[in-house]
């Protein structure tokens, strides 16, 4: 008797402790969030991109960040957004009880329409959200649609 139960629990060694299993498994999700805390590495900010008409605009949600550090590139296939906030380095470490805020940089390739005017896109920052104007380039006179007869 005493031999087949220590056979069950090499075979089954959750047998005898039903929640070995959920300690486990909270043990793997804090060890998950810890380390995507305290890690500073790239993120993708939130992005709309919508036709307004005579041009497409872009929001993007960049809170914490002022415009010097924030960076807008275009080509003639995507915009290139990347931003980086710093932590305030003469802060004490040792002051705080609690710190989740760190240095954090920001980065997202955004496919564009082929029809934007490149050369006139502007952008502005308002309460922690970007906004890019891309208008759209005016029709070129010497295309038209031709019909069939």
């Amino acid at each position: 008797m005493v031999e087949r139960k220590r056979e069950e629990r090499e075979l089954f060694p959750f047998y005898w402790n039903p929640f070995i299993m959920l300690r486990n498994l909270e043990n793997i999700f804090e060890s998950v969030q810890s380390t995507e805390t305290q890690s500073s590495s790239m993120k993708m900010p939130m992005v709309d991109l919508r036709d307004d008409g005579n041009e497409y605009l872009l929001e993007a949600d960049l809170p914490g960040i002022a415009k010097e550090d924030i960076e807008i590139n275009v080509d003639k296939k995507s915009l290139i957004l990347r931003a980086r906030r710093e932590r305030d380095k003469e802060d004490r470490a040792d002051a705080y009880i609690h710190r989740e805020r760190s240095t954090s940089s920001l980065y997202r390739t955004i496919s564009l329409p082929n029809d934007v005017d490149y050369e006139n896109i502007s952008a502005r920052l308002n309460n922690g959200v970007l906004v890019v104007k891309l208008p759209k380039k005016e029709n070129d006179r010497g295309k038209r649609k031709v019909n069939i007869e």
